[in-house]
């Protein structure tokens, strides 16, 4: 659950804190960041030494966060877990639920696509988007699903839409392989761009699996 306070996520006996939050939000801006404490502290622009250490201490103890030694100092990095994956998921959610995404409800209650990855894409996840602007649809299935079907059932659904829908539709393996291509791919303009409306999980599994198959970044 998300308050102004102290406390913004709880999952059973597990809460993360504030600080603890701030931090995980800057490694999931940055997935491949590696940066020493210090770094990280002056990269979030606010908060104590102490405020930070700990809190990157404490998601490095839940395994949340890895620390390998370099030199004097141990490099941070974002550890892809179980955990991990269900944090960065929920904070992408809640991400695109405070941005106000036009028709948010609507989309994420279209029941034939309610356990696929469903994305928002171009200018609205830029934060650049006019009055005039398309909103960018982006879903992602299992490779065994029928994606001509599922495009004329969401085109179907959303075609009065305002603003409107331009819809694209990927299976796994679709997404997965833009993001390995060595030229420029939307796979890629959606890891730079995006807000995630439901199933973040799968975001970040396959993203995992692009970065164990040798994805760097682009």
């Amino acid at each position: 659950m998300f308050k102004k306070g102290i406390i913004l996520y709880q999952k059973r006996d597990n809460m993360l804190t504030k600080n603890q939050i701030e931090v995980l939000n800057l490694f999931r801006k940055e997935v491949f960041l590696k940066a020493s404490i210090l770094k990280i502290k002056k990269k979030l622009k606010k908060g104590s030494y102490q405020r930070v250490y700990e809190a990157v201490k404490s998601l490095e103890k839940d395994g949340v966060l890895k620390g390998e030694e370099a030199g004097k100092s141990s490099q941070i990095s974002i550890n892809l877990s179980q955990k991990s994956i269900f944090q960065l998921a929920f904070l992408e959610e809640h991400e695109a639920i405070e941005r106000k995404i036009p028709n948010y409800d609507k989309i994420t209650g279209i029941k034939e696509i309610s356990n696929y990855l469903t994305i928002v894409a171009g200018s609205y996840a830029k934060g650049t988007a006019k009055k005039s602007s398309d909103l960018d649809l982006v879903i992602i299935m299992p490779d065994d699903r029928d994606i001509m079907k599922v495009s004329k059932i969401v085109e179907n659904i959303t075609l009065l839409y305002i603003p409107k829908i331009h819809l694209y539709v990927f299976n796994n393996r679709n997404f997965v392989d833009m993001l390995l291509n060595k030229e420029e791919s939307y796979g890629k303009e959606i890891f730079r761009n995006h807000l995630i409306l439901k199933n973040a999980h799968i975001y970040y599994e396959l993203l995992k699996e692009a970065i164990e198959r040798g994805f760097r970044g682009c």
